[in-house]
């Protein structure tokens, strides 16, 4: 439950007027036409929302001024009774959800001035409480000269504590597909503690042999050659993708995600069979290194020979494909 609607569940009260201090308000100046507008409206106002420390208006200015154009001396109202930090954010929040909608001007201001009560905030969560966008905050954020601005972590809207740079998820993420290529992608998001978009990413630079971070986004100043942390794809030849030999198993993965995603295939069926088939496939391959160990020694020969020649089957199926796929495109 956000804290608006908190406010709006509170026991409502009058309270004088002219106890009231002017509103800490994201508007640069109230628009007189609108307040003329409500006061000759005959509709009761909701009631405005108080600082109960300071008795400073949080939300409606508006509707003070338009109740003593009625000569009016009290109006109702909800207290508020967090800290004078808390009280601009719901201020704006206020403000961008309903009555007089706040200018981009205003809502842009409104934000750089959260990024510097609360840097702990993502850009998200600013940008659904000012009405601005993500983008334009995270570009507010960096032209901020304090580093107070760019903490390590931020807080998010469900109030969840992420790192403020995926670089280490990123890293973490590459370990886990390393040691287990068939994790799937919310089980890398959550063992990283990433996002599932992130985890996806990841995955898609290890396939082609890219590092694990971009660099871009790397925190320690590095080059763009892959250290220890930032991981790469295996090192001999035969196994980056693009080459002749037999693509590692994550590549794999990635490759069926994209076809999975791929309308020509799901819609049809003969696609899906084919998605079907595959994704046995890369189960199959799993399955067998885990059922390898378990066979006996006087049957090995036996499962390597039936093995290999369903290996070769399937070889001379690809390149079948490799070749129509060359002779269209020639």
């Amino acid at each position: 439950m956000s804290a608006i609607s908190d406010q709006r569940q509170a026991l409502t009260f009058d309270i004088d007027i002219s106890t009231l201090l002017p509103a800490d308000s994201p508007r640069f100046a109230l628009d007189q036409a609108h307040v003329r507008a409500l006061a000759e409206s005959e509709a009761e106002f909701p009631p405005i929302l108080v600082h109960r420390a300071t008795l400073r208006v949080v939300d409606g200015m508006h509707r003070v001024r338009a109740t003593e154009l009625r000569n009016r001396h009290t109006i109702g109202a909800h207290w508020f009774e967090g800290d004078e930090h808390a009280a601009f954010p719901l201020a704006v929040e206020s403000n961008t959800r309903h009555g007089l909608p706040l200018s981009s001007d205003e809502r842009k201001q409104a934000a750089l001035r959260i990024l510097r009560t609360h840097p702990h905030w993502s850009d998200r969560r600013i940008a659904e409480t000012t009405g601005w966008n993500a983008t334009g905050v995270g570009a507010l954020r960096r032209g901020i000269a304090e580093s107070d601005a760019r903490p390590d972590a931020r807080v998010g809207r469900d109030g969840r504590v992420r790192p403020s740079t995926t670089a280490e998820g990123r890293r973490v993420a590459a370990e886990v597909i390393r040691q287990k290529p068939a994790a799937s992608l919310r089980e890398i998001a959550r063992r990283a503690g990433i996002s599932v978009g992130t985890a996806r990413d990841v995955r898609y630079r290890l396939a082609q042999g890219r590092p694990a971070v971009p660099d871009s986004r790397r925190s320690d100043g590095s080059s763009g050659a892959a250290g220890p942390t930032a991981t790469t794809a295996p090192a001999p030849d035969e196994d980056r993708p693009g080459r002749r030999g037999e693509p590692d198993l994550a590549r794999r993965i990635t490759l069926f995600d994209g076809l999975r995603n791929d309308p020509s295939l799901r819609l049809s069926e003969s696609g899906r069979l084919v998605l079907h088939r595959l994704h046995t496939q890369l189960r199959t391959t799993e399955e067998w290194k885990r059922l390898a160990p378990t066979i006996p020694l006087h049957g090995r020969s036996a499962v390597a020979d039936i093995l290999s020649a369903c290996a070769d089957d399937l070889k001379g199926m690809a390149q079948e494909l490799r070749c129509v796929e060359d002779s269209l495109t020639s």
